[in-house]
């Protein structure tokens, strides 16, 4: 019984239907794209479309709703619709629903892996100049949210990389611990069942899933695009990311606030002692409460976990066969020569009952000098044939692109020209060659005449004059025989 208030509903329109759909149709067009244009500017476009007299629509003035108007009904899009059509995967993911939950039945069961490249810039060891940004890898052991590995470097992530991060988690830190002279606790590490990690291409090699399901490690890989399915190393390395705040050559995480501030001028660390620094975040991460575990440390987790644990690792593990498995693996056909690899040959005597069969080799982008082929479940040195200095293979790829570089300019500086001479002056030579060879051949033919006929043929010769020499002793005495000057 009681009154409604007066007025049209709130939220209702008086628009034609025809213009209603013509507005929706236009609103997807125009304004749920990537990236998408502002309300104003985007109801500005849809209102010119519908009353232009050469356009689709031609509506007339008064039955389009005004551009204010327009706004409105593009501001109650929901903001799922809008993150569906007008946002990246990480930002819509924040507006779907994900039920359910990625569990971990104990631990080591659950390993999450991924990549950022870190908001900092680092300098180089030698001269502390600017140098780049390096990328982070880290590994999350989802049950005790501990960080179960870590991997640093200069060059992008690659398989290479992505096998050291494993081996890293896989293997117990002391030793890089004492070759960084850093004095912290970190007893993480093990054989762990799941590596969940996103639809990069590195993760999904043959050769490192390979290496993985060698190790008993489930390599799965999460769908491409949404982020959720990786929810606990996102939010990890955004704790990590966002530390990196505190050091010198810091880039932020925009323009804005790198206003007025020289990242590149304020770099002051180098690629150790920024894994030191990072050791010692982790150190701090580990003795912190996190909301996962209740208010329980990942240390803390990780030491009751581990109490009621079997072996961490098979006590016949073999530490350089490991890591030698999760180097990059390539496909060889064994020639008589040995194996190729980017025009180098590496040979070893093993190789010689192999001639003519498929092997695969792993090669360890840091030196020349060596691959490993496996051949029975074991991995044979193969040294390279020929002197090659023992440096990495992208420094040596580097030197490679610099003299093709300075071949191009030494092209450019006048050799292409002088080449283009040479070339028409051998063309011409040869045209020349072939027109005396014509002649001569010409020649010839009229020297041997005709063949053989019936009828009598003049045999005419070109008289030549006799020639009659003089003895020397007959010859007048005037001075003919003296030097001339």
């Amino acid at each position: 019984m009681a009154p409604t208030p007066r007025g049209p509903r709130i939220g209702s329109h008086r628009i034609a239907e025809p213009v209603r759909e013509a507005i929706d149709r236009l609103t997807q067009e125009v304004f749920l794209t990537k990236p998408p244009p502002t309300a104003a500017l985007a109801a500005r476009e849809i209102h010119g479309l519908l009353i232009a007299q050469d356009g689709e629509f031609c509506f007339a003035p008064g039955e389009v709703p005004s551009e204010r108007t327009l706004i409105r009904l593009i501001g109650e899009i929901s903001e799922p619709q809008r993150a569906r059509s007008s946002m990246g995967s990480k930002q819509r993911s924040a507006h779907e629903p994900h039920p359910g939950a990625y569990h971990s039945e104990g631990l080591l069961d659950l390993v999450q892996m991924d990549h950022t490249r870190a908001d900092v810039i680092l300098v180089d060891s030698v001269h502390r100049e600017e140098l780049a940004r390096p990328w982070i890898t880290l590994l999350v052991e989802v049950w005790t949210r501990s960080i179960l590995g870590f991997y640093v470097s200069f060059g992008d992530p690659s398989i290479f990389r992505c096998g050291r991060a494993v081996a890293n988690a896989l293997l117990p830190k002391e030793p890089l611990l004492e070759q960084l002279g850093v004095d912290v606790s970190y007893p993480m590490y093990g054989q762990f069942r799941r590596l969940h990690a996103d639809h990069a291409a590195p993760h999904r090699a043959e050769s490192f899933r390979r290496a993985c399901l060698a190790n008993g490690i489930d390599p799965d890989i999460r769908p491409r695009g949404p982020a959720h399915f990786g929810g606990h190393i996102e939010r990890l390395i955004g704790t990590m990311v966002g530390k990196m705040r505190l050091l010198p050559g810091a880039t932020g995480g925009n323009v804005t606030q790198r206003d007025g501030y020289d990242a590149g001028q304020a770099a002051a660390m180098t690629l150790p002692e920024f894994e030191r620094w990072l050791l010692f975040q982790i150190a701090i991460y580990h003795n912190g409460p996190h909301k996962g575990l209740g208010g329980q440390c990942p240390a803390q987790a990780w030491k009751t976990a581990v109490s009621g644990h079997s072996p961490l690792l098979p006590a016949c593990l073999d530490v350089e066969h490991l890591t030698r498995q999760f180097l990059p693996a390539r496909q060889r056909t064994v020639q008589a020569y040995g194996v190729q690899i980017l025009h180098r040959r590496y040979w070893n005597p093993v190789l010689a009952a192999r001639i003519g069969q498929q092997i695969t080799v792993h090669h360890d982008e840091r030196t020349l000098q060596r691959i490993y082929a496996e051949i029975d479940g074991q991995f044979v040195v193969l040294p390279v044939v020929g002197d090659y200095p023992d440096i990495s293979e992208p420094e040596w790829e580097a030197e490679r692109q610099r003299q093709r570089r300075a071949g191009a300019a030494f092209q450019a500086d006048g050799a292409k020209a002088a080449t283009a001479r040479y070339i028409q002056a051998a063309r011409r030579e040869v045209a020349m060659a072939r027109q005396r060879t014509a002649s001569s051949r010409q020649e010839r033919k009229r020297q041997e005449r005709e063949g053989v006929a019936h009828s009598p043929q003049a045999k005419g010769r070109i008289e030549r004059a006799e020639v009659h020499w003089i003895p020397a002793a007959d010859l007048p005495d005037n001075d003919w025989l003296k030097w001339r000057k």
